[in-house]
């Protein structure tokens, strides 16, 4: 039999790292798995990991380990690629896992742009606009429809991160410049879409963290205030603020919603509504903010989830800064460099106010090792992918 594991972290990047800590240091035996070199792998806070690149291999692998277990392992996603890996196997697994109900039912319309636009709509929730578009037939028959600037995003962008080269959208300033994009688009990831840019500086996103357990209690809630992101206007946060704010947890309840999730809205200088960007059925990059901040969601989904008393609550501590580092100087730089013709303004970094505390992504003295590994994970993409 194999030793004892209590949990079971998908995907090894920074946000699994979150995750693998936060489930060491409450003492839960982890096992990391990743298909790719990844930083989380060098954790000494993992009893083991696994690197696999065969999905029906994987599975099998799971599925025997699961058997072999006294208590069912709590499965945890940190990617979409993994959250979509459950979503298809979890009839084989959920015998011997547990996972949030999400993943059985209702993470597959978060993960699609166009479908979680309709989810919205649907319960008035307010969101910038989407429109399908698939090709300069269909953009010429929407003329005057799209507004500009716009992006241009993968229904799933997972599938669209080689075409994408690093970049979360593609940004189009002119009808032309957009019909140029969808003769460039690839045919097999998923459907493309466009989308309304919300002006304002990426300071005005706020950010939402927390569990929903199986009786629709939210729990471990957490908010923040992005400050800065990589790619630089459209990317993944690199300067978070935990700060206070006031939004409504209606629409997870009204979805039905259970499970570990991460939204982003931002407020509308046009209209002063705050109008939400996406929701994430998983722990996200910036999670490691709520661990500093008092929070810890994970920890939550786990004791829900294996029918342990659920983890104190505590109020958040404002003023805690989150940086990855690499990203964040990447960021700092091109708005430096590029900010004055960027379709946004500068972030404005004073709109947290002041800082009471500090987080890192990767870097954790207790646990040096993936800090060290991750300049290395990056050399190793950039050389792959010349």
């Amino acid at each position: 039999m194999h030793a004892p594991i209590d949990a079971i972290v998908l995907g090894l990047s920074p946000t699994g790292l979150y995750a693998v800590r936060e489930l060491s240091r409450a003492r839960r035996r982890v096992l990391g798995v990743d298909d790719a070199p990844a930083c989380a792998a060098h954790s000494s806070a993992m009893r083991a990991h696994w690197r696999c690149t065969d999905e029906e291999q994987l599975l099998q692998r799971l599925v025997q380990l699961g058997m072999e277990q006294a208590e069912p392992p709590v499965l945890v996603p940190t990617s979409d690629k993994y959250i979509e890996f459950v979503c298809r196997h979890a009839a084989a697994l959920q015998t011997n896992f547990h996972f949030p109900h999400c993943y059985i039912d209702g993470a597959d319309v978060l993960l699609d742009k166009l479908k979680f636009h309709h989810l919205c709509q649907r319960h008035g929730v307010a969101t910038p606009g989407v429109w399908e578009v698939a090709d300069r037939q269909a953009l010429a028959a929407m003329a005057g429809q799209i507004v500009f600037p716009c992006i241009l995003k993968p229904a799933l962008i997972h599938r669209a991160r080689p075409f994408l080269h690093g970049e979360k959208v593609l940004l189009a300033r002119t009808p032309d410049e957009l019909g140029r994009l969808l003769d460039s688009l690839p045919n097999d990831v998923g459907g493309w879409l466009v989308q309304e840019v919300i002006p304002g500086a990426e300071s005005r996103i706020t950010l939402f963290g927390a569990y929903v357990d199986r009786g629709g209690e939210v729990r471990q809630a957490f908010t923040a205030r992005k400050l800065r992101q990589y790619p630089p206007g459209f990317g993944s946060a690199s300067l978070v603020m935990s700060e206070t704010d006031t939004l409504s947890r209606d629409f997870l309840r009204a979805i039905g919603f259970r499970g570990i999730c991460g939204t982003e809205f931002k407020r509308d200088p046009r209209d002063g509504r705050l109008k939400i960007i996406e929701i994430n059925p998983r722990p996200t990059l910036w999670f490691q903010l709520c661990h500093a901040a008092g929070k810890r969601i994970v920890e939550a989904a786990f004791c829900d989830l294996r029918g342990l008393p659920a983890p104190v609550e505590h109020a958040q501590r404002n003023g805690v800064r989150w940086r990855y580092l690499l990203k964040d100087l990447a960021s700092s730089l091109f708005y430096r460099r590029h900010g004055n013709g960027f379709v946004f303004p500068r972030p404005d970094l004073t709109a947290a106010g002041a800082r009471r505390g500090r987080a890192w992504a990767v870097f954790d003295a207790r646990d040096p090792l993936p800090a060290l590994a991750e300049p290395l994970v990056y050399l190793r993409k950039w050389w792959g992918g010349r």
